[in-house]
Protein backbone atom coordinates (compact mmCIF):
# COMPACT_ATOMS: atom_id res chain seq x y z
CA UNK A 1 0.00 0.00 0.00
CA UNK A 2 1.12 3.27 -1.01
CA UNK A 3 0.40 6.56 1.35
CA UNK A 4 0.78 9.25 -0.87
CA UNK A 5 2.41 11.82 1.70
CA UNK A 6 4.84 9.62 2.65
CA UNK A 7 5.92 7.99 -0.59
CA UNK A 8 6.57 11.29 -2.12
CA UNK A 9 8.83 12.64 1.14
CA UNK A 10 10.99 9.38 0.99
CA UNK A 11 11.25 9.81 -2.61
CA UNK A 12 12.35 13.39 -2.23
CA UNK A 13 14.54 12.68 0.92
CA UNK A 14 16.46 9.81 -1.56
CA UNK A 15 16.72 12.49 -4.83
CA UNK A 16 18.26 15.49 -2.41
CA UNK A 17 20.71 12.58 -0.80
CA UNK A 18 21.58 11.27 -4.05
CA UNK A 19 21.92 15.04 -5.24
CA UNK A 20 24.14 16.15 -2.16
CA UNK A 21 26.75 13.19 -2.55
CA UNK A 22 26.75 14.11 -6.35
CA UNK A 23 27.96 17.87 -5.41
CA UNK A 24 30.14 16.15 -2.75
CA UNK A 25 31.56 14.32 -5.24
CA UNK A 26 32.03 17.06 -7.55
CA UNK A 27 33.43 19.77 -4.31
CA UNK A 28 36.21 17.20 -3.55
CA UNK A 29 36.89 16.18 -7.21
CA UNK A 30 37.62 19.98 -7.84
CA UNK A 31 39.73 20.74 -4.83
CA UNK A 32 41.99 17.40 -5.93
CA UNK A 33 42.18 19.49 -9.70
CA UNK A 34 43.20 22.96 -7.34
CA UNK A 35 45.84 20.65 -6.09
CA UNK A 36 47.54 19.48 -9.07
CA UNK A 37 47.28 22.92 -10.86
CA UNK A 38 48.88 24.35 -7.86
CA UNK A 39 51.47 21.89 -7.79
CA UNK A 40 52.13 22.49 -11.34
CA UNK A 41 52.19 26.11 -11.14
CA UNK A 42 54.75 25.40 -8.33
CA UNK A 43 56.91 23.76 -10.71
CA UNK A 44 56.50 26.11 -13.00
CA UNK A 45 57.73 29.12 -11.10
CA UNK A 46 60.38 26.68 -9.39
CA UNK A 47 61.27 26.56 -13.44
CA UNK A 48 61.38 30.08 -14.03
CA UNK A 49 63.60 30.68 -10.97
CA UNK A 50 65.96 28.75 -11.55
CA UNK A 51 66.20 29.73 -15.06
CA UNK A 52 67.02 33.04 -13.85
CA UNK A 53 69.02 32.28 -11.71
CA UNK A 54 71.55 30.56 -14.73
CA UNK A 55 70.62 33.77 -16.67
CA UNK A 56 72.67 35.60 -13.93
CA UNK A 57 75.35 33.09 -13.66
CA UNK A 58 75.59 33.21 -17.56
CA UNK A 59 75.86 37.20 -17.78
CA UNK A 60 78.52 37.11 -15.29
CA UNK A 61 80.56 34.29 -17.09
CA UNK A 62 80.13 36.57 -20.70
CA UNK A 63 80.96 40.03 -18.27
CA UNK A 64 84.38 38.17 -17.07
CA UNK A 65 85.30 36.19 -20.51
CA UNK A 66 84.62 39.80 -21.97
CA UNK A 67 86.71 41.72 -19.47
CA UNK A 68 89.61 38.71 -19.79
CA UNK A 69 89.40 39.08 -23.47
CA UNK A 70 89.91 42.61 -23.76
CA UNK A 71 92.83 42.18 -20.58
CA UNK A 72 94.45 39.54 -23.06
CA UNK A 73 93.92 41.97 -26.27
CA UNK A 74 95.85 44.96 -24.37
CA UNK A 75 98.93 42.78 -23.87
CA UNK A 76 99.12 41.28 -27.35
CA UNK A 77 97.94 44.42 -29.31
CA UNK A 78 101.57 45.44 -29.41
CA UNK A 79 104.35 45.29 -32.20
CA UNK A 80 107.54 44.76 -30.05
CA UNK A 81 105.74 41.50 -28.42
CA UNK A 82 104.78 40.36 -31.95
CA UNK A 83 107.86 41.09 -33.35
CA UNK A 84 110.06 39.08 -30.67
CA UNK A 85 107.57 36.72 -29.92
CA UNK A 86 105.80 35.45 -32.98
CA UNK A 87 108.55 33.45 -34.59
CA UNK A 88 108.83 31.13 -31.73
CA UNK A 89 105.18 29.82 -32.24
CA UNK A 90 103.62 27.51 -34.51
CA UNK A 91 101.59 28.61 -37.17
CA UNK A 92 98.88 27.35 -35.23
CA UNK A 93 99.25 29.36 -32.19
CA UNK A 94 99.81 32.35 -34.34
CA UNK A 95 96.45 31.58 -36.20
CA UNK A 96 94.76 30.91 -32.83
CA UNK A 97 96.02 34.36 -31.70
CA UNK A 98 95.06 36.38 -34.14
CA UNK A 99 91.48 34.78 -34.71
CA UNK A 100 91.39 36.02 -30.93
CA UNK A 101 92.35 39.09 -31.45
CA UNK A 102 90.00 39.81 -34.53
CA UNK A 103 87.09 38.72 -32.44
CA UNK A 104 87.99 41.00 -29.70
CA UNK A 105 88.00 44.12 -32.39
CA UNK A 106 91.16 43.99 -33.13
CA UNK A 107 91.90 42.54 -36.30
CA UNK A 108 94.87 44.86 -37.50
CA UNK A 109 97.11 43.63 -33.83
CA UNK A 110 96.15 40.08 -35.39
CA UNK A 111 97.43 40.99 -39.16
CA UNK A 112 100.58 42.27 -37.31
CA UNK A 113 100.75 38.67 -35.62
CA UNK A 114 100.70 37.19 -39.08
CA UNK A 115 103.21 39.62 -40.86
CA UNK A 116 105.39 38.83 -38.01
CA UNK A 117 105.37 35.31 -38.06
CA UNK A 118 105.77 34.89 -41.87
CA UNK A 119 108.46 37.45 -41.26
CA UNK A 120 110.42 35.10 -39.02
CA UNK A 121 110.28 32.20 -41.30
CA UNK A 122 112.42 31.27 -44.23
CA UNK A 123 110.11 31.28 -47.29
CA UNK A 124 110.54 27.41 -47.70
CA UNK A 125 109.75 26.84 -44.07
CA UNK A 126 106.55 28.91 -44.50
CA UNK A 127 105.61 26.95 -47.00
CA UNK A 128 106.28 23.92 -45.15
CA UNK A 129 104.55 25.11 -42.30
CA UNK A 130 101.13 25.53 -44.54
CA UNK A 131 101.57 21.89 -45.90
CA UNK A 132 101.93 20.50 -42.87
CA UNK A 133 98.91 22.58 -41.29
CA UNK A 134 96.68 21.14 -44.48
CA UNK A 135 98.46 17.60 -43.84
CA UNK A 136 97.21 17.64 -40.16
CA UNK A 137 93.69 18.36 -41.35
CA UNK A 138 93.60 16.14 -43.35
CA UNK A 139 94.39 13.59 -40.97
CA UNK A 140 92.71 14.32 -38.38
Amino acid sequence: MRIPFITNWVQRRKLRAEVSRLALHAFYHSLDEIDALEALLEAERRKAMEAEVQARVTAQTHRALNCAVAQFADAFDNSLTALHQADGLSYGEVSALSALLAAAGRPDAGELWMKHYEMGKEPDESENSDDIEEAEVIGA
